[in-house]
């Protein structure tokens, strides 16, 4: 039986190609190997000749087995990178994506990093947006909720681990909101409308919470409403709501904050040209 490296890596990315393509394929061994046998794209490279232990072999073996069943890369290593960091993820959390890394440059790009704010996560999941947040505004009183017990308590777990000062709290945004103002509020609710269920992976709908992922086809703006009018009575004056949107939904988005009386709204793109995000202020 073949264990050298190189010949292990082709024969992985030909096995997840026909499910992934070959790029994501590719970027799914190449992460494997790294984060866990601890081979770089580098030392694969560069020692091609390489072979594996039995041992690695068969753990290699048993994670493929695993990726070509639909479980994400992510839950077979037990984290994602976000943001150069790693994260624990789970059942309880959905998979931190870059187009978020997109909605934290923004919120940093636009406020002072030095400045005190109390600002406030909705729907925090692994706690990626909160704790990136923490990490780069120091100075700043940093809050994630999630309904899920289990989000919040891998979000308490990925704080601790990253050094992060961040009070994370379960909190239903449809129940009493405790009477806290906050200069900044930020969310990545639940977007996907379930007509487009059947677009996503299964790797995705079969291992990712749907409770963070799809909101029904008739309210598809139920959770950008709700933190929205939460904003109006728990935002400080002048104080800022920054969202991730659905694509379709980034001008419906900008015309209900309008309505609800928020001012300078307004739809920002991502890498890919995409309406992704959307920011508006509390007058």
């Amino acid at each position: 039986m073949n264990h050298k490296v190189s010949a292990i890596y082709k024969e992985s990315v030909l096995q997840l190609t026909p499910i992934y393509g070959e790029r994501e394929a590719e970027s799914i061994i190449n992460l494997l190997l790294e984060d866990h046998l601890g081979i770089t794209r580098i030392h694969r490279l560069t020692n091609p000749e390489r072979s594996l232990s039995e041992s690695d072999h068969k753990k290699l073996r048993s994670a493929m087995l695993q990726l070509l069943s639909n479980v994400p890369v992510q839950h077979v290593i037990g984290f994602a990178y976000f943001m150069g960091r790693k994260y624990l993820v789970n059942k309880h959390t959905l998979i931190p994506r870059p187009e978020t890394e997109e909605l934290v440059e923004l919120i940093l790009d636009e406020n002072d990093r030095h400045q005190k704010l109390n600002i406030l996560d909705i729907g925090t999941g692994t706690g990626c947006i909160a704790i990136s947040l923490a990490l780069a505004m120091r100075a700043s009183n940093v809050t994630g909720w999630d309904l899920s017990e289990g989000a919040v308590k891998t979000a308490q777990k990925n704080s601790r681990a990253l050094g992060a000062q961040v009070n994370m709290e379960v909190q239903d945004v449809f129940g009493e909101i405790p009477p806290q103002q906050y200069d900044l509020i930020v969310s990545n609710p639940p977007y996907i409308p379930e007509a487009d269920r059947h677009e996503m992976h299964e790797n995705v709908v079969a291992f990712e919470p749907e409770g963070a992922l799809f909101v029904s086809n008739d309210d598809p703006l139920i959770f950008y409403r709700r933190i929205a009018e939460i904003g109006l009575t728990h935002l400080t004056p002048e104080g800022k709501l920054y969202f991730e949107i659905h694509e379709a939904f980034g001008l419906a988005t900008k015309d209900m904050l309008r309505t609800k009386g928020y001012e300078d709204a307004k739809v920002f793109q991502d890498l890919n040209g995409k309406d992704r995000m959307v920011r508006a202020i509390l007058p």
